[in-house]
Parts: structure tokens; sequence; C-alpha cells
């Protein structure tokens, strides 16, 4: 297959049907819901959508985008993040983490301003460290026909450069259906991946490759796409639980149709690309194949939990409306079944980076390697034409989960590799060299479990724990000199 521009994207009219391989699956939500709000989502790219039910895309394949319901206005009185006054009606306007409890009954709303201040990120920018000259590429489902402008949107609100965007097709590639709350939610899942992405390395190229939508489509284009561009990150915030694959083949124990989807993973990372992707929503479990329900035992998301990627987990944040952090962040346990993905694989055994935390992850593969906020009270402000909520106007939306916790990573390996000036490929070395130390710019996370609905989980500990893998970032300046300097 050859790339494709969006202006080259199929007509209208391709069957619904076309978007998913049969047997495919999809995503893990990695959004949550909002704090006291019930947990039925609709499950969409890794992200949680709350207020509907859960939506299939292909046997097995659901979203995890967490976008949470709002009132269509700030309260008559209430500041947005400029200090004005705002009216009693109109759109919903982003407003700072200090009106968040007013106008939603929550914690949260935070925006680049907050979240690049607590990790460090803002000082790197200071220092002309923007993600400048790398490449960052976000294998998505679906036609997004207002992504530049969402995007575009969310840049000029929050004082960013224009977004460097390029939009691929790879395959038949129908435009996503607003009216579908699965299809909306992939739409949505593009603006808020790419948004993610350029908060934190607002000067790095970001690819949108669009897929019809099926797993080995949207693991294909990985494939593809850093064979035709030179590509330092890739972020995936979709995935599949591992248990699907037995459940598929018909087969305990059989995960053979699982690697025989890692070709173009094993090909990207033989050229040097970072890969990355979220680890899911629902705790130490996942939806089973049909989507139907939760399996009532442990299972992780892959391909997080892939040994050749770096699998990223959830936390809670606490801040000001500066950044300043107010408590230690925790655990993502959110109430609802909603929790940070984490546990052991069934699928890989412990790879070599893992032997100095055998005994936390045994014989098997550990994931997650690395957490960012993605908390439901501790949400994130996006732009997004697509909305899946009923309802709900187009526009500005609070979003969580692990899908915004792993772009944030991948744009922290693009500063990196602008200060290194090269690809890092495979940073799992440096992360596991001193697991939540300040050398490496990283704080331990001691609080909070991953259980989630019904099935036990893993509780942070001192050190590596499953939950938070190494832990997560205090200071991106150090971090971004080790995997510079590796």
């Amino acid at each position: 297959m050859t790339p494709q521009s969006t202006s080259g994207r199929l007509a209208a009219g391709v069957a619904a049907a076309a978007l998913l391989a049969a047997g495919a699956a999809m995503a893990i939500g990695t959004a949550a819901p909002a704090h006291g709000e019930p947990a039925r989502a609709t499950l969409v790219g890794e992200t949680l959508i709350k207020g509907a039910s859960p939506a299939m895309l292909g046997r097995g394949v659901v979203s995890t985008l967490d976008i949470a319901p709002a009132p269509s206005a700030p309260r008559e009185g209430a500041r947005t993040m400029q200090g004005t006054a705002t009216p009693p009606a109109g759109p919903v306007v982003p407003v700072p983490p200090s009106q968040c409890p007013q106008l939603y009954n929550t914690t949260g709303c935070y925006g680049p301003p907050q979240i690049n201040h607590a990790y460090g990120v803002d000082r790197l920018h200071r220092r002309g460290l923007t993600g400048k000259g790398r490449t960052v590429a976000i294998p998505i489902c679906l036609h997004n026909p207002h992504l530049r402008k969402d995007v575009a949107t969310y840049s000029r609100h929050w004082g960013l450069p224009p977004a460097d965007l390029e939009v691929l097709q790879y395959g038949q590639v129908p435009t996503a259906d607003p009216g579908d709350p699965g299809q909306a939610g992939c739409a949505a899942e593009a603006a808020v991946d790419v948004q993610s992405v350029h908060a934190i390395a607002p000067a790095a190229k970001i690819i949108v490759v669009e897929t019809g939508g099926g797993l080995d489509e949207m693991v294909s284009a990985i494939g593809w796409v850093t064979r035709h561009r030179r590509v330092d990150a890739i972020t995936a915030s979709w995935g599949i639980s591992e248990a699907n694959f037995p459940e598929q083949a018909g087969r305990e124990g059989d995960y053979r149709p699982l690697t025989r989807l890692r070709g173009p993973l094993k090909a990207a990372h033989r050229r040097g690309t970072t890969l990355i992707a979220s680890s899911g929503n629902w705790g130490p479990t996942g939806p089973n194949l049909a989507g139907t329900a939760f399996y009532d035992f442990p299972t992780v998301a892959w391909p997080a939990s892939d040994p050749l990627v770096t699998a990223v987990g959830g936390t809670r944040v606490h801040l000001t409306d500066t950044g300043r952090r107010t408590a230690p962040d925790q655990v993502w346990d959110d109430e609802g079944g909603v929790a940070t993905g984490a546990g052991l694989s069934a699928a890989f055994r412990r790879p070599a980076y893992q032997r100095h935390v055998a005994s936390v992850v045994g014989d098997r593969r550990g994931s997650v390697d690395i957490a960012l906020n993605g908390a439901g009270t501790a949400r994130e402000w996006f732009n997004s034409t697509y909305n899946p909520l009923a309802g709900q106007q187009p526009g500005w939306i609070r979003v969580a989960g692990t899908s915004i916790a792993a772009p944030k990573m991948a744009g922290i390996v693009a500063l990196a590799a602008q200060r290194a000036g090269r690809p890092l490929g495979d940073i799992h070395r440096v992360l596991y060299s001193a697991p939540g130390s300040a050398r490496l710019g990283l704080t331990d996370l001691t609080t909070g479990t991953n259980t989630a609905n019904g099935v036990t989980g893993y509780g942070a500990r001192r050190g590596y724990d499953l939950p938070s893998g190494v832990g997560t970032v205090r200071d991106a300046g150090r971090l971004v000199n080790a995997l510079a300097a590796r």
C-alpha cells in the first residue's frame, strides 16, 4: 500500500462492516468516567465514554476514550483559564482547576500549563527542547475531517504553535459517522492523541495514520508508516485483552493469533522506533471477545504487554492552577470499575530488562513500565468536534484514561530524541536502570491499587510495582537527559 492524503479518501458509502476484519479486536478503553457517575460507558479506542452501553466496533474491538459529560456552559461568574467571566449560556470553555469542583463536582480540569509544569516539561520548552526535527506517529481508526481544525483551536487557546500535522491513510478508510458513538469515539481519540503529543512536544511532526479500524490494519499501519517515514515514536491508545486470543482460537493458552500479529512491531522496533501503548482502563482485567462482560480473572492489554512496547499506565495528580503538586501522585483507581490496566502477561515471558524486578513479576512480562496522569478525578481539557456522548455539544471536553497518558510519553521521547539528535529506539533499559529514582527524574508511587470489576488487582509499593511500573515523571529534564544518553 502507498500513502494517501485525506483528500484522496474513499467516498462516503463504504459499508460499516468493512471497518474491521472478521475476528479482529481493537481498543481497550483508556479514558475514565467522572467521579460519582455510573461506570456504563461506550468503549472507543482507549477511552471510556460514559453514559452509553459498550459499543463494539468488531469482535473484541472496543475503544477506551473517557469523555465526561458537561453542562452546556460554565456557571455564571466562573472564570476561564484567561481569568474572564463567562456568560451563563453558550459552549463549554476550559476553566482552571480551582473552578472544577464548582462546575463539575470533582477535581481536575487540567490543561497544558498545569500538566507541563508538574512534569517539568515547561522548563524544557524554555530551554528550546520542543521536539523540533523529531516525529511521532499515531495509528488510529477511521477518518476525522475536523482533526486539523480541532488541533488548531486547542493550540490557539493554550498559546502553542501550529501543529506540524500530516494525515495519511492506510487502506480503505471511511469517514467517522458522528451519529455512531463508536465511530465518533475513534475520531475523538485522534484529536485527543494529537493534542496530547503536541502539548508536550509542540515542534515535533505528528503523523496520523488513519485505518479502517481492524486490529490487524492498525498494527500493520505501524510497520507501514515506519517503513515510509522516519518515525521516532509510535503511540497507540488502543488494544485488546490478551485473553481474547485464546478465546478466539478456541483453545486455552493458545496465543498463536497474537504471535502472527507481531511482525509490524518487530519491524518498527528494528528500525529504531520507540513503541508506546496505553495499558487500559479496567484494572487487572478486560472485556471478553464479544465485549459483553469482563473476564473474572486477570488479563492485560496488548500491545502494551508486548516486551517491545513501553506500557504506560495511569496515575492521579493533585495540582493547583499553577501546576504545583498538593499531594503525592497515586495509582489511578477511581470508583465505578475504572482503574489503570496492569498485571502479568500470560503470552510473554519476563524480558531481560525486567530481570532486576523478578521478585515482582516472576517469570512473566510485567505491565506497566511507567505511568502518567489519567484519572477520572484529574481530567484534562481537549477540543473535539466529534463527541460520542449523546446531547453534548462539540468543542471542549474533559478526558481521562490511559489514552491521555501514552501520548504524553511519546512527546517526552520526542524531546529526548531532539536532545540526542537521533531516534532512541527501545527505552526499557534506561527506565529499569533505577526505578523511582530522582536521578532519572522519576518519583515512586506508593499508594493506590488497580482492583476493579470484581478482580483483585495489584497495589503500589516501594520500588517497581505493576500498576505504576518504575514510577511517574517528576523532572522531565533529567529523564530526557538519561534517555538521550542511552
